[in-house]
């Protein structure tokens, strides 16, 4: 067909044949080849052809084509003659320097990892230096290592383990008043007391005007001896049950918290592993992008190409180049949740040194899950110790008002020094001085006995505020009941989608691979289009990204139901 026109010289040409060659019956006796455009694009498009050819023979017996058709091409265009297409030039290209984290130090882990990344002893000490904060290391962590490093350094299982021995010390309170108590009083003093006579009419013997001053003085010391013990009422028993309830309730707290911590920092840990290679797959989509960016230049310059697919190809290139930025920004907040959870010291960060692979099988059924997690979750049980906390506590409180027996006892001694001083003018008429002691005991035992009269109410309120407790807590066993049968529902159809759709997407990920290389072909040789490879390129990193997205799903799915079932570490049949 006749209409086509030499972006050179103008003539007319017509394409022919299946490699498109160029016929120009305007030109006459004029040599064919001295129109530039035909010079080295036309023997660069006739290579391209061949190429494409020769790639798909190899392929057909399972060998990867040796050289990049573009560097084949950017040889043969190398003559010293320009050309138009080579005279033209093609937009400038975003820059493909792809973004690397900064430069880090990689510790290997020791047998002595546990100790060296366990938290400050000191928890109020703050860094006050930024250096302090500088995250120079990355230390590889398998999940099994963080789970344990979790369990000594996070700040709420710690909380936990005090407030387990907080109820156990308040146990011990409770049983003290089961024993009797005993209690030694003791006192010691000196007393004094003066008089003065004086003689107004007087006596050969006490002539007036005489005067006598008497001193009585007494130095005195006792000590008594008092035993006190509570023989019935009706307050005690139901406090102590009370108080070894609450000290079981603070160990399953503790034991749902190791459960949670056990999740968030698996989940944290496949998150980072997912992050990381979804970092792997933008990098490789950004590689890629160069590499069509490559081609899509040279078959421009070998005008066989369009500014077009240039175009297209760039602005591909940049939006794969922020993919792989937002990747690295997600991957550094994954590393700062997992260290967080962790309670690493400030400087330190984290690598995942699992491989991304699949955990073990859940191996119960739906409804052995069901009943196994009805059995083994602290969240109930807890919840039936509230229940008995609070009757016991409002049978406390009604035995507030009841009757008590008790037994009281008590034994002491007394000693005392006597002195009686005088002094006067006719002191010596008076009969002498004197200093005396003595000594004595006494002791008592006796039953008391107590009844309450009126309280105002207020033991009998305290009791029906407890009893409601106690009913609040039966019907919260009932939604903690329903939560973790939705729980364990959830987790286990989670497991069932992910591991379904586990085959299908590495079969997607095979497939896309497979398309985006005969898109390439098929461009390089000119028969496809830059779309082509555009799209092909965008399924194979949706592709791996699925793949990718699907284990880590099954994996926090299989987490989640190890959570929701719990106590699963020891079942020989339940996975991991």
């Amino acid at each position: 067909m006749i209409g086509n026109k030499c972006k050179c010289c103008g003539s007319r040409y017509i394409r022919q044949g299946f490699l498109g060659q160029r016929k120009f019956p305007d030109l006459g006796s004029a040599d064919p080849l001295s129109c530039s455009f035909v010079q080295t694009p036309y023997m660069a498009a006739f290579l391209y052809r061949l190429s494409f050819l020769s790639a798909l023979a190899i392929a057909a017996h399972g060998v990867t084509p040796p050289t990049a058709i573009a560097e084949l091409a950017e040889a043969t265009t190398a003559e010293p003659t320009p050309t138009v297409a080579q005279a033209t030039t093609p937009p400038a290209t975003t820059p493909t320097t792809t973004p690397a984290p900064g430069p880090v130090k990689e510790v290997v882990p020791d047998a002595n990892l546990l100790k060296e990344l366990q938290a400050n002893p000191n928890p109020f000490q703050l860094p006050n230096q930024p250096n302090q904060v500088k995250t120079e290391a990355l230390q590889p962590l398998t999940l099994e290592q963080a789970l344990n490093l979790a369990r000594l350094n996070n700040p709420q299982i710690q909380v936990r383990q005090l407030q387990v021995q907080q109820r156990q010390a308040a146990l011990r309170g409770t049983e003290a008043a089961l024993y009797p108590t005993l209690g030694l009083q003791g006192t010691a003093g000196y007393q004094q007391n003066g008089t003065r006579l004086n003689v107004t009419e007087g006596t050969p013997t006490q002539p007036t005007g005489s005067s006598l001053f008497t001193t009585l003085g007494e130095s005195s010391i006792r000590a008594t001896l008092n035993l006190n013990y509570t023989i019935f009422d009706f307050v005690r028993g139901a406090q102590l049950a009370a108080s070894r309830d609450q000290v079981t309730q603070a160990e399953l707290d503790l034991e749902a918290a190791l459960e949670d911590l056990q999740l968030t920092v698996s989940e944290a840990y496949y998150r980072l592993q997912n992050a990381d290679q979804l970092v792997r797959i933008a990098r490789e989509s950004v590689v890629a992008s160069e590499r069509s960016l490559k081609d899509a230049e040279a078959l421009f310059r070998a005008g066989v190409g369009t500014q077009f697919d240039v175009l297209r190809q760039q602005v591909q290139l940049a939006q794969d180049q922020q993919n792989l930025v937002d990747s690295i920004g997600n991957q550094d907040k994954a590393r700062r949740a997992l260290v967080q959870a962790l309670n690493l010291p400030q400087n330190v960060n984290v690598l995942t040194a699992d491989p991304v692979e699949l955990a073990a099988p859940w191996n119960l059924s739906l409804d052995e899950s069901i009943v196994l997690a009805f059995q083994n979750r602290p969240e109930l049980e807890r919840e039936v110790l509230q229940r008995n906390i609070s009757y016991n506590q409002a049978q406390a409180a009604r035995g507030q008002v009841l009757p008590q027996l008790g037994l009281q006892a008590s034994y002491g001694v007394n000693g005392a020094i006597n002195s009686n001083l005088r002094s006067g003018s006719q002191a010596l008429t008076f009969p002498s001085p004197t200093l005396t002691n003595t000594s004595s005991y006494n002791y008592s035992i006796g039953l008391v006995l107590n009844v309450p009269l009126f309280d105002g109410g207020l033991a009998n309120a305290n009791a029906q505020q407890q009893e409601l407790n106690g009913q609040i807590a039966e019907q919260n066993f009932v939604l903690t009941r329903n939560q973790i049968r939705t729980d364990v529902e959830t987790a286990f159809y989670d497991l069932q989608t992910n591991l379904a759709n586990i085959g299908t997407t590495r079969k997607a990920v095979e497939q896309a691979r497979e398309a985006l290389r005969l898109a390439r072909l098929r461009f390089q040789a000119g028969v496809g289009t830059q779309t082509e490879v555009i799209d092909s390129q965008r399924d194979l990193t949706r592709a791996e990204a699925n793949a990718l997205n699907a284990i880590t799903a099954y994996n926090l799915a299989l987490a989640r139901i190890k959570r929701a079932v719990s106590n699963v570490n020891n079942l020989a049949r339940a996975g991991g």
